[in-house]
């Protein structure tokens, strides 16, 4: 496998562990701030922990060198049934329950991240290895103006996520009946200030030669704004389709996140292009 290929796609492991540790967050932070005590967290969450730890370390490894690829690829393996699990039990089985008569849409975040989990498993099974002593020596400073574009999308992301955050807190703070949030809580407001940070240091990390790693950390913010939209756009048509009216003051969170995704993810992809090599 050539290296910048297994570089590129560690960064896409990095990108499914970061998604697996926004879940088990998530599970955890709704555990600990559930007043009632009956947030139960059951066994699968921490089955998403274990697996955020696995990826992230794993696409860690992979960047570093080819030695772990079979290790990573029984990792993605396993990630891919777990996910298969849930796509079925959780959102296939419950659409054929013919008990319900009105079923919400399908959640596509978990299929996706199941493809991506399989084709990254077939491509580190099959690949061969190849000779990586041979390092690039050539002039790399045309790789400056894509890293510098990746700074200017992730600092604009940052800046969209602090308002974003900013937007929630201020709600939560003196909230209304009538303006009542149904898709956004005080997590969202939580993980907009960790996203923020996290794409600063990513752009500072871009400052010199970009990093792998952090490209996969971009990509997976990205990746969970995106599908947050995509699951947002959903409920709206099928509360259209059913005659309801519903999250109509949440247009301009989701509009925000939406964004937001777009720019992460072209962050990381602009380091794949810019990212430069060490020389020795």
């Amino acid at each position: 496998m050539l290296r910048k290929v297994r570089q590129i796609a560690a960064s896409f492991v990095i990108m499914l562990g970061f998604t697996q540790l926004y879940s088990f967050s998530s599970a955890a932070y709704g555990y600990f701030m559930s007043d009632s005590g009956d947030y139960r967290f059951v066994w699968n969450y921490w089955i998403i922990g274990l697996f955020a730890v696995l990826l992230l370390i794993g696409g860690a490894m992979m960047i570093q060198n080819d030695r772990f690829r079979l290790h990573v690829a029984i990792i993605l393996l396993a990630f891919t049934a777990f996910q298969a699990f849930s796509v079925y039990f959780y959102q296939i089985k419950t659409l054929l329950d013919n008990t319900e008569d009105l079923k919400g849409p399908f959640n596509y975040t978990n299929l996706i991240l199941t493809a991506i989990s399989l084709c990254l498993f077939f491509l580190f099974l099959l690949a061969k290895k190849r000779d990586e002593s041979l390092l690039e020596t050539r002039e790399q400073g045309w790789k400056t103006k894509w890293l510098i574009s990746s700074i200017v999308f992730s600092i604009s992301g940052a800046g969209l996520a602090i308002f974003l955050s900013a937007i929630i807190i201020k709600h939560f703070q003196n909230p209304k009946v009538s303006d009542v949030y149904i898709f956004t809580n005080d997590f969202d407001a939580a993980f907009a200030i960790f996203s923020a940070l996290l794409l600063i240091l990513i752009a500072f990390s871009s400052l010199k030669r970009g990093s792998y790693f952090m490209a996969g950390i971009a990509m997976g913010i990205g990746f969970l704004y995106l599908m947050n939209y995509l699951w947002f756009e959903q409920w709206m048509t099928f509360s259209i389709q059913n005659g309801y009216e519903i999250a109509k003051n949440e247009n301009r969170l989701f509009g925000i996140q939406f964004v937001i995704g777009v720019v992460a993810f072209l962050s990381g992809i602009l380091i794949f292009v810019g990212k430069k090599e060490k020389k020795y």
